[in-house]
């Protein structure tokens, strides 16, 4: 019995550390996280301008706020996300920095949901406070510069492989939070036959909220209770399965494909952009197999010594920039993005089945992703 057990752990142990990322995966995708803070508008301050009455938190600690937090305070959470950010950027005092982040926004986030709107925007929260566990910042960063030069010079190899086990963990939270939106629509009758419930919030969106963009007004006139019907069906098995493909990397990665597809015909149909869960996918992109232009912009003993004054430059100039100074539909892009990538990333798979399947076909060499979700 013990045997069956210590090999049930240990079984489990090897799936936890099996994985396909690298340093430099995680570094580019840091990048990618600490610009996508720098270049959101302010989250939090707008906040400010309620009643004390419309204050009803959250289940949790926020369930203690009686009040709106003042002015100064939540342009503070603000100023201390972005500055996080500015060295996330850089990869300066990594840790440091994703923790600072991921609490801040957590913070930020738990005043905000206690106004009654809960948005989607908590998987962006999980990035950095998981990541952290996986060594984000020992690949392009000035912590592995200064790393280097504390050893006695800048040559140095490629970085260790990181811990794949908070990967395959922030998977799992992904995965289940997608549940957690399938089982209250299970409860609440989404798949009976007599309603179609996407039907039903695609007009709440266009009539209520003056969401008539992209396609809303043609699927408006589609009457079709099997296309509505296949639609909600669809929905309930994305959410309620996907949390299942975290078994397998390459399942993994084909599911968040096709999840980024479903939130662009989202985006189509309603106007609505799922643009935190699209960018917390590309966590698990393989950002380390493109190949990309040497950029040296400052000398890198100067940014060894004196970084996290850059650092603290972009953070402030991000927070106190001008208002019109921001990305136009940055949430929408990000969506259509996601949905280009996936859409050939999914290509690319199903192109390797078909190469596979063919009577004595020479199988193509295994791709970054696809040797390590063979192991």
């Amino acid at each position: 019995m013990n045997g069956a057990v210590n090999g049930a752990w240990s079984a489990f142990d090897r799936w936890v550390a099996r994985g396909p990322f690298t340093a430099t995966d995680l570094g580019r995708y840091r990048v990618l996280f600490a610009l996508l803070l720098l270049l959101t508008p302010s989250r939090y301050a707008w906040a400010g301008q309620f009643p004390d009455s419309f204050v009803n938190g959250p289940p949790g600690p926020f369930m203690l706020l009686r009040a709106v937090p003042p002015r100064e305070v939540l342009l503070g959470l603000d100023v201390l996300v972005l500055l996080a950010a500015g060295f996330l950027l850089l990869g300066l005092f990594t840790r440091t920095a994703s923790v600072v982040a991921g609490l801040t926004m957590l913070t930020g986030n738990g005043i905000s949901y206690s106004f009654g709107k809960i948005d989607h925007s908590i998987f962006l929260v999980l990035v950095p406070l998981v990541l952290v566990f996986a060594r984000w910042g020992d690949a392009v960063s000035v912590d592995s510069l200064r790393r280097r030069y504390r050893q006695g010079g800048p040559a140095a190899g490629p970085a260790a492989a990181p811990p794949q086990w908070p990967l395959r963990l922030l998977a799992l939270l992904v995965g289940l939070g997608f549940l957690t939106a399938a089982a209250p629509k299970l409860l609440s009758g989404w798949l009976s036959p007599a309603t179609q419930a996407v039907q039903g919030v695609m007009h709440t969106q266009y009539h209520v909220n003056g969401r008539t963009e992209f396609l809303a007004g043609t699927l408006l006139d589609v009457r079709s209770a099997l296309f509505w019907e296949s639609v909600d069906v669809a929905t309930v098995l994305l959410e309620g399965l996907l949390v299942l493909a975290v078994l397998n990397w390459r399942a993994w990665r084909i599911g968040i494909a096709v999840a980024s597809l479903f939130h662009f015909g989202v985006l189509l149909m309603m106007n609505i952009g799922f643009a935190a869960n699209v960018f917390t996918y590309a966590a698990f992109v393989a950002w380390g197999s493109l190949r990309l232009p040497a950029v040296r912009v400052l000398p890198r003993r100067w940014l060894a010594r004196y970084g996290w004054t850059v650092a603290v430059a972009v953070g402030l100039f991000a927070a106190f920039r001008p208002e019109e100074w921001v990305v136009p539909r940055q949430g929408q892009l990000i969506v259509v993005l996601g949905a280009l990538v996936s859409t050939w990333y999914l290509l690319r798979q199903v192109r390797v089945l078909l190469r596979r399947g063919r009577p004595g076909a020479r199988s193509p060499q295994p791709a970054h992703d696809e040797a390590a979700a063979a192991r």
